[in-house]
């Protein structure tokens, strides 16, 4: 058997070169099919096969704190952390934040996203360094913790992976800090973006610690790992417990505060899970679709070489041997497909990392490896089954008598024939609805968030952060001196219209503080939160957010005079209902113990600060110059063309006011509004791909079952017509029957899609899963392009001389 092996192959392939059409057709079908599902199926194993990179990864969970309403993923502050390390079901916790120091001193000034650990930290990730060591206690201490470890990442890029990297020096934010060891390279960030806003390339010590007077103080995550044989709902239950005693220990820090716990890989893999699991699906569809389009074709083919099957049963070849001839022919098509696929996935791999990157976990994306070439070549081989054994059970149950004497394709197929090629298409109508309805609901969902009023008006807006390192501006005067500066000269730009910052830019990051209203009674630690935005005077005209009552703030707004504030309509509204908002009075805290009062001088139109589809959240504005601080986007406003292009000129007008402050996260904010619906937006482009690619499938499909009816059935339309029957009777004829297999295939499509849509809600905005008006245009959609493929077949027996189709067999 194997001996033959080798000639079966060459057999194989010239019976494929002598159907050039078909087998052409057959492979470009494979190549997208396959290609679509490694491309989708290498970011499902990145993202949720594969482990994180650390030592029993299922044991990691983190401790979010969270209000009144429920888990909110609140920060945590430093002594509640030390709290929750009593908990027995953990054996570890740490806490760690974000931090962007400038990097000096060593070619261009450059902005490192990095993080701030607390002691244990690397020991709760059980992550051991590459070269030298990781944090010692005593670097926990302030003074003590001007010490670095850099990932695998950095010391490559920006360091030529110095060997000697260890003690040498670096200038981060104008001090010195010493490089104590570098991390290996499959920990090359912390693990998601969700837990930082950007994936950290160097870790420093944290270096704090806070007594019971700095509860309230809630800017840390925490990170733990679970005891040997704890169970996450047990670790809840204990760190529950804790909050609880908290809350009525310190009522005026963690009254209503909670805290829960959730596995550290359902945070990382948590919110694109839903979405790759409805594009594996789709391309799966899109896999069914294509075996069914390419399983009629080689159905129509076997059909047509009944008479050499006969033949070779007749000089003996068994059935099995005639069978497998037939699946190794499917084997060669398939394989070849899946070679080009995996091809076409490498190439689409690089095409949407640029677009889909951002979306997964850091360091975790389009990875081609060894389970995903499994997995191609598994999907190759399970393909030419699928659309392999119906031609081969045809060819061995070819009546050899009938062939040989008839040495013709006959006048007909037989009933099981078309009934098996009418399943076929009636399958690939219907899943080709299903892929057209979710892409469908996902397309008006985007349309809508994207006709969602932000409140502010993103066209035209360059925006670019400045963090100030405390070493060389110590001082809020010093800050707001610099800033001045820097708007002074950005305004008095060719082409731009207005400039100006703020501390929090909308759909990018939050800030939310509690403040204190006066003259309403709310309980100590009970106090409202609202997200805070520090802003120079030009901010609201730089970003198009209008002023509804009152009056903005001016270059009057300083240290020395009376301190005020803008609110929020949504902030007014709930806090003074039915009052009149100005001239009211509040709290902000400011790390003093008697916070300043603060008159409200303006209401501004509420912005999207979360997503598009969020409801509003009160919001407050302070002026830049009554509440310094060092982090600041700076937002212009160019005066028509293209934003971008002023880029650079805005840079040199910083680098040339301070030559070592770097400059990054340098974006329209067209792009900021884009990136806040980026998920959606990713799956909306692939869906809506592979529902084109399953559409013009499943329109071949029809054309190609029609067209083969047409040709068997030409002697019969040759004889109806010298019967008397009308040319326009015979067409409605032969265009019913393809009619009626697609209305069976939309009507069985409809049905699965009322299923399918329903897993795809948390994707979905302001669109119902069984929206009417997408079903009614995707039924409108397919029944036109069916009935355009059923008819231009059809439309061939117009032009049919009847004594022509006489003699044609």
């Amino acid at each position: 058997m194997f001996q033959s092996l080798p000639r079966d192959f060459a057999y194989a392939v010239r019976m494929l070169l002598k159907s050039p059409g078909v087998t052409l057709a057959a492979v470009v079908s494979l190549t997208l099919a396959i290609g679509a599902n490694t491309l989708i199926f290498s970011a499902f194993n990145s993202v949720l096969l594969t482990p994180l990179p650390y030592a029993d990864p299922d044991r990691l969970v983190l401790l979010w704190g969270s209000g009144a309403a429920g888990h909110s993923r609140d920060q945590v502050s430093f002594t509640d952390a030390e709290d929750f390390r009593r908990s027995r079901s953990l054996e570890g916790l740490a806490v760690f934040k974000g931090w962007m120091p400038a990097l000096t001193g060593s070619g261009e000034p450059e902005r490192i996203p990095a993080a701030q650990v607390g002691d244990g930290f690397f020991e709760v990730l059980k992550a051991r360094p590459l070269l030298g060591r990781t944090f010692l206690p005593e670097e926990q201490q302030d003074g003590k913790d001007f010490v670095v470890v850099l990932t695998h990442g950095l010391w490559q890029r920006r360091f030529g992976g110095d060997p000697k990297i260890v003690g040498r020096t670096l200038t981060l934010n104008g001090r010195v800090y010493t490089v104590v060891g570098v991390m290996p390279p499959e920990l090359s960030s912390l693990p998601a973006p969700r837990l930082l806003e950007k994936s950290a390339e160097l870790y420093r010590p944290i270096a704090e610690r806070y007594d019971d007077k700095e509860r309230a103080s809630r800017h840390l995550r925490a990170l733990a790992r679970l005891a040997p044989g704890a169970t996450i709902e047990q670790a809840q239950g204990e760190v529950a417990a804790i909050a609880f005693r908290l809350a009525r220990q310190f009522p005026e820090a963690n009254a209503a505060r909670g805290a829960y716990v959730v596995s550290l890989r359902e945070d990382v893999v948590g919110p694109v899970r839903p979405a790759l699991v409805i594009l594996l699906g789709a391309v799966a569809s899109l896999l069914l679709i294509a075996c069914a389009n390419i399983g009629n074709l080689l159905l129509a083919r076997a059909t047509s070489r009944e008479r050499e099957v006969a033949i070779r049963a007749t000089l003996g070849a068994t059935r099995g041997r005639i069978a497998g001839q037939f699946l190794l022919e499917s084997l060669v098509l398939s394989l070849t497909g899946g070679a080009l696929g995996l091809a076409f996935a490498v190439w689409g791999r690089r095409l949407l990392m640029a677009f889909g990157s951002g979306l997964l976990p850091a360091g975790r994306g389009f990875v081609v490896d060894g389970r995903v070439l499994a997995f191609t070549a598994g999907v190759s081989v399970l393909a030419s089954l699928l659309f392999g054994i119906a031609p081969a059970l045809r060819a061995i149950r070819a009546a050899l008598s009938r062939s040989l004497k008839d040495g013709s394709q006959g006048s007909g197929e037989g009933p099981d024939r078309g009934r098996l090629r009418s399943l076929l298409v009636v399958g690939e109508i219907a899943m080709a609805l299903v892929l057209v309805a979710c892409a469908g609901l996902l397309i008006r969902s985007v349309t809508r968030l994207i006709a969602v009023d932000p409140g502010f008006e993103p066209a035209g807006r360059l925006t670019l952060k400045v963090w100030l390192p405390s070493s060389r501006y110590p001082t809020g005067a010093a800050q707001t001196a610099f800033y001045d500066r820097v708007l002074a000269g950005v305004q008095s730009m060719p082409g731009v219209a207005a400039a100006g910052l703020v501390s929090t830019l909308p759909l990018d990051d939050f800030d939310r503080v509690s403040i204190r209203p006066e003259g309403i009674a709310i309980p100590k630690g009970q106090e409202p939160d609202v997200d805070r935005y520090i802003v120079t005077p030009d901010y609201l005209a730089a970003m198009g957010i209008p002023l509804v009552a009152g009056r903005g703030f001016t270059a009057g707004d300083r240290a020395s005079t009376s301190q005020v504030a803008l609110v929020s309509e949504t902030m007014a509204r709930q806090l003074w209902p039915g009052r009149n908002v100005l001239g009211r009075r509040l709290q902000v805290p400011d790390g003093t113990p008697q916070p300043p009062w603060r008159t409200v001088v303006g209401i501004v139109k509420d912005v999207k600060q979360y997503a598009l589809d969020r409801t509003n959240t009160p919001q407050m504005y302070l002026p830049q110059a009554q509440f310094p601080t060092n982090y600041m986007t700076l937002v212009v406003h160019a005066r028509g063309g293209d934003p971008a292009a002023l880029a650079g000129p805005v840079q040199t007008a910083i680098h040339t006011l301070d030559p070592d402050q770097a400059v990054f996260d340098v974006q329209p904010m067209a792009e900021v509004l884009l990136g806040s619906i980026a998920l959606r937006r990713f799956a909306m482009i692939l869906l809506g791909t592979f529902a084109g690619l399953a559409l013009v499938l499943a329109a071949v499909g029809i054309y190609g079952v029609m067209a083969y009816s047409v040709i068997r059935r030409t002697r019969e339309v040759g004889v109806r017509m010298v019967l008397g029957a009308q040319r326009n009777d015979v067409l409605l004829l032969i265009l019913g029957r393809g009619l009626m297999l697609a209305g069976i295939g939309m009507a069985i499509g409809l049905v699965s899609a009322l299923g399918a849509t329903r897993l795809m809600s948390a994707l979905l905005f302001q669109v119902s899963p069984t929206d009417p008006f997408t079903f009614a245009a995707i039924t409108v959609l397919l029944g036109t392009v069916a009935l355009t493929a059923c008819y231009l077949p059809a439309s061939r027996v117009l032009e049919l001389d009847p004594l022509t189709a006489l003699r044609c067999e």
